[in-house]
């Protein structure tokens, strides 16, 4: 220890400033030390995760869609949606109500399966930080990130279109109450850059429920979206199945729907509606 080291180095070796420092650099280290022992790389805490009937999920998934009012050129039909990506959590404080900063990465992509190539549509980039708090049945929790959309190849040159640049810097914050198996989200973000001059807020609530912790349990979620960009119609989603495992490395299969804006950012004008499959594996 630093406090210990300092404490022994004699007086007379220093004058009345350097004891004065010495003094000071003392207590600083004696305080210091419990915080530094209290900070933990990677640890053992509820990752960050979004509302279970959110559109957005955190981990690997795979959706089989059947497209109901298309925002693509391609209409109605069948469609595969890959998400690949996670909110990890890095560095984590305190004890027994751990507060924690992680990184989120995903990148998502969407395929239409009735062109005979199974045509990329769109791929959406997402990349950020978040600092979490929990306090009881509270999680409090901001984030920050970079968003950005491409059209798929096939698709553009299929359809003689161009890119929009989606270009997105968000800045949100989250608060989530549980109370048993059930809890309550909501959100509101807000733009800080942005390369198409939209509207910059958002705000979204959801309602969701889990389960007793077991090897299988049933979840459900409806979240609703309010965007400023979108007039401030309303974007419902909603998810419900089951998932097997634990607390952490997670299977879980069930069914979606979205209901409003397109989530896919090359199309964020056109209204979209969808019902399907899916299959997510969280780590």
């Amino acid at each position: 220890m630093m406090a210990p080291i300092i404490s022994k180095i004699p007086s007379r070796a220093m004058g009345y400033n350097g004891r004065v420092i010495f003094t000071v650099l003392n207590l600083a280290v004696g305080a210091a030390v419990p915080a530094i022992a209290q900070i933990r790389a990677f640890p053992a805490v509820e990752a960050f995760e979004y509302p279970v009937g959110a559109s957005r999920s955190s981990g690997v998934s795979g959706r089989l869609l059947s497209v109901r009012r298309a925002e693509s050129l391609f209409g109605i039909e069948r469609e595969a949606e890959a998400s690949i990506g996670e909110n990890v959590p890095v560095i984590g404080f305190g004890d027994s109500a751990p507060g924690f900063l992680g990184l989120t990465i995903r990148v998502l992509g969407r395929f239409s399966l009735d062109d005979a190539k199974s045509a990329l549509i769109s791929n959406d980039w997402v990349v950020g930080i978040h600092a979490v708090v929990d306090r009881g049945p509270w999680r409090m929790a901001v984030e920050g990130y970079h968003e950005s959309s491409h059209l798929g190849d096939e698709y553009a040159e299929r359809f003689n279109v161009g890119r929009i640049d989606w270009t997105r810097g968000v800045v949100s914050g989250w608060v989530r109450r549980r109370v048993g198996p059930l809890a309550a989200h909501a959100t509101a973000s807000y733009t800080v850059l942005d390369e198409l001059s939209l509207p910059r807020g958002a705000v979204g609530l959801g309602l969701e429920y889990r389960g007793s912790d077991r090897a299988v349990r049933p979840v459900a979620g409806v979240f609703a979206e309010s965007i400023g960009y979108a007039g401030w119609s309303v974007t419902t989603s909603a998810r419900a199945g089951v998932e097997l495992g634990g607390a952490r490395g997670r299977v879980a299969v069930g069914l979606v729907y979205l209901d409003g804006r397109s989530t896919q950012r090359q199309f964020y004008r056109r209204p979209s509606r969808y019902y399907g499959f899916e299959l997510r594996f969280d780590f």
